[in-house]
């Protein structure tokens, strides 16, 4: 086998196991795709491959649950978005994102070995205006996370559970949420990636057919784990994340 077809194929796996993860959880693409991929692409094609395999994922997965969608409860969360990606671009050039990443990370592994714990996930109750406004808070600061370092799918996830909604309402939520902060990132933020066309399109090539039958397989996992069991996947996917950010 060739080195570059040994390259294609860690690539296909990358883009299976993360697409997998996207169809069972709704989030945390980058964290599978990072630790694999980062062997075989430099890093700004790396990026650029992620964000559209991940916009792509996104936007399928979302397809299938287009008709659960609320947009009453999703609207804020997006409006908070809105404002928050260019105060996080903006913020970019002024904070030190090593550190960020650090500090964001402590608390994701503090918050998710805490949940993990506790036999049960604490309700937060609020009277409806206050709950839109609080949704809209909790969007406007991962939008800043999203473009001060494409951290904007954590806090959504977790805000969800602490709602006390179920698995597929929250997903209904979060995700759209995801998707729709990331294309925003990108907008505001731009690329600007030097990167040879043919070589990009074949590794989009390898990365569609894995893309496909892991978002397929992901979404009859969700469809059969229980509540229980998808709230721990989601923490220990938080409590991935949190780790993952430490290096």
């Amino acid at each position: 086998m060739s080195a570059v077809a040994a390259d294609l194929g860690l690539i296909a796996v990358g883009a299976f196991l993360a697409a997998l993860v996207i169809g069972s959880a709704g989030f945390a693409f980058a964290i599978v795709v990072t630790g694999i991929w980062i062997h075989v692409l430099p890093p700004p094609v790396l990026v650029l491959l992620a964000a559209v395999c991940a916009t792509l994922l996104h936007a399928a997965s979302v397809w299938q649950f287009r008709r659960e969608i609320e947009y009453g409860l999703l609207w804020p969360f997006l409006a908070g978005a809105v404002f928050g990606v260019p105060l996080g671009v903006f913020a970019l050039r002024h904070v030190n994102t090593a550190v960020f990443r650090h500090l964001f990370g402590a608390f994701m592994i503090a918050y998710s070995v805490y949940m993990l714990a506790r036999p049960r996930l604490p309700v937060v109750r609020l009277a409806p205006v206050a709950a839109r406004a609080a949704d809209a808070a909790v969007g406007g600061v991962s939008g800043i996370l999203g473009g001060l370092a494409m951290l904007h799918g954590t806090l959504p996830t977790i805000w969800c559970g602490l709602r006390g909604w179920d698995k597929r309402r929250s997903r209904c939520v979060y995700q759209p949420y995801i998707g729709f902060t990331a294309v925003l990132v990108m907008l505001v933020a731009g690329l600007n990636v030097d990167v040879d066309p043919a070589r990009f399109g074949a590794y989009l090539a390898a990365c569609l057919p894995a893309l496909a039958a892991g978002l397929w397989l992901g979404l009859r996992l969700f469809a059969w784990i229980s509540e229980e069991r998808f709230r721990r996947l989601l923490l220990w996917l938080i409590l991935a994340s949190g780790v993952s950010l430490q290096f």
